[in-house]
């Protein structure tokens, strides 16, 4: 049934119906001038065997009409013939976008000037912002009075605070082994490292012995010239 909204032209004297299906390689099955009637069907969804074909939206049935008549909304150019004018997006919200750009802008680099000249990391210690908090504080120097703490981190910096603690073994032997007899030889329990050691002697030792059996033997054959 033919949409009402979309009327094809009527067909030319002399147009006979062609043949189905359509053969482009039969030089007697000749397209006709205006067209196969399929040709001016509106667009559609492509059915498969899931989905049924659906009916053009009026925005598709406009868009297929200006494809088909090469028309474009923009306007001729008066400079350069044949072309079209360049349309210039125009933004409606010009004042919003500059202010939030600037407001980010300034929160973002307030927040970074803070961190980096006045906020005290790292309870005093040194780290990455003491050259930039000290120099903040030697220029406050000279023209106002200094807090004891600020004194203290200008004039007696802090050194880094990083302690390398020594683990021992005892600290991983849980509470009820220690209280038993054997806590002693739980202690003396040989680690990763002595056991690797062991294995790397018994190794050289065995090494050794092998290298001692081979010598009598090359001295024997060395005559032969082996």
């Amino acid at each position: 049934m033919a949409d009402k909204d979309h009327e094809r032209r009527p067909n030319p004297k002399g147009w006979t119906p062609p043949k189905a299906p359509y053969n482009p390689y039969d030089p007697n099955d000749a397209r006709p001038p205006s067209g196969y009637p399929s040709e001016y069907d509106l667009p559609k969804a492509q059915s498969g065997f899931t989905s049924t074909p659906k009916d053009s939206t009026q925005y598709k049935k406009v868009n297929e009409t200006m494809r088909r008549l090469n028309y474009t909304p923009r306007p001729i150019s008066e400079i350069y013939p044949g072309q079209y004018k360049v349309l210039r997006r125009i933004d409606s919200n010009k004042r919003l976008h500059f202010g939030t750009k600037w407001f980010g802008t300034f929160i973002t680099g307030s927040l970074v000037v803070y961190g980096m000249f006045f906020y005290r990391w790292n309870d005093g210690y040194e780290n990455v912002t003491s050259d930039l908090y000290r120099f903040r504080i030697s220029v406050k120097e000279r023209f106002f009075k200094l807090t004891d703490e600020e004194y203290m981190d200008l004039h007696h910096p802090k050194g880094v605070d990083f302690k390398l603690q020594s683990v021992r073994d005892v600290e991983y032997i849980p509470d009820e082994m220690k209280k038993t007899k054997e806590s002693n030889l739980a202690l003396s329990k040989p680690a990763e490292k002595h056991v690797l050691e062991a294995q790397r002697i018994q190794q050289q030792q065995e090494e050794d012995m092998l290298r001692s059996m081979d010598k009598p033997s090359k001295k024997k054959w060395g005559i032969f010239g082996y």
